[in-house]
């Protein structure tokens, strides 16, 4: 029974353990597929996981709310540098709009807080006042919207000069440095590498670098493929994707996508899915141009500026 005002329930947020993932991931898909009405809610998501491997990443931190030692929420929070980006954001149905989410955001602003970030980011329902209600009160302020695509994949040959984070005989620390200098330079602060090592340590799929006529690395794609990861059952998932800027970023750009393509063949994938906010112009008008297709419009919440959404940044990720 719902708590009266007279008698108002106790929710406790405190940190999810190891060995609550399992009914972690249940709350996250039951949340989802209730809110958008799936025909089969119980085999919602069933191909892909979005909590153990952020819960093993050390850049993310998760949440839980509890009501009388019941879980009732989650959420997590994810450090890219001085960015910070949080999602999932998930309430068991049988308590909505009870404040449950309120207490996960309070929670959720102390951590960002003591990250000392700059900037941070979500992804919630474009269509749906309550959300952004909600983040609204917590100072993340709606912008420009965030479109999911997808394309099936091609039998085309891909680019050479293609290096993969982590193989045999690769410096990888010197990749990495060399990747956190594109985002950075791009937005300063901005460092993912912490996603390029979840992927590596946890086996979730590949991250692609290329480099130019001088063997210095000057785009990456960070991604996802198989079934412990988050990028479902024939999908080939660019998590996150960026080139340095400059002139010849739009071409670059274009030898990036082939070369996820021709990755996602060599992985036996079906469909190459990325993420890209509607402000970075050129990227999002480059695969509206090539043949990708929208399969999930989201919108963009911001606290501390606009982040790295802006015209110039040839960048994919993906708030989910």
């Amino acid at each position: 029974m719902p708590a009266t005002s007279q008698h108002p329930e106790t929710v406790n947020v405190l940190p999810l353990t190891r060995a609550e993932l399992a009914q972690a991931c249940e709350l996250v898909r039951l949340a989802f597929a209730t809110f958008i009405e799936a025909a089969e809610p119980g085999e919602f998501w069933n191909d892909r996981d979005y909590v153990h491997n952020r819960w093993n990443a050390p850049h993310s931190n998760w949440l839980k709310a509890e009501i009388d030692g019941r879980m009732v929420g989650v959420l997590c929070v994810s450090r890219w540098g001085s960015h910070a980006v949080v999602g999932p954001v998930a309430v068991h149905p049988q308590f909505w709009d009870r404040a449950i989410a309120k207490s996960l955001m309070t929670g959720c602003i102390e951590q960002l807080d003591a990250w000392g970030v700059s900037h941070a980011g979500l992804m919630t329902f474009p269509d749906s006042a309550k959300h952004i209600g909600l983040y609204q009160r917590f100072g993340f302020w709606p912008r420009s919207l965030i479109a999911i695509l997808q394309h099936p994949v091609s039998a085309e040959s891909g680019p050479t000069g293609v290096l993969k984070y982590g193989a045999p005989g690769s410096d990888a620390q010197a990749l990495k440095n060399a990747c956190a200098a594109i985002t950075h330079a791009i937005a300063p602060g901005l460092d993912v590498t912490g996603e390029m090592d979840a992927v590596r340590e946890q086996k979730l799929g590949t991250t692609l670098i290329l480099v130019d006529e001088a063997a210095q690395p000057h785009a990456f794609a960070i991604c996802h493929f198989g079934p412990h990861s988050e990028a479902g059952a024939g999908v080939f998932y660019v998590k996150f994707a960026a080139v340095a800027s400059g002139p010849r970023a739009p071409s670059v750009f274009a030898t990036l996508i082939a070369a996820c393509n021709a990755a996602a063949v060599q992985a036996s994938q079906e469909t190459l899915t990325v993420g890209v906010n509607t402000a970075r112009d050129g990227a999002y008008r480059w695969l509206i141009d090539e043949g990708f297709r929208t399969d999930i419009l989201g919108i963009s919440m911001h606290r501390g500026g606009a982040g790295y959404d802006h015209a110039q940044a040839w960048i994919l990720d993906d708030w989910r």
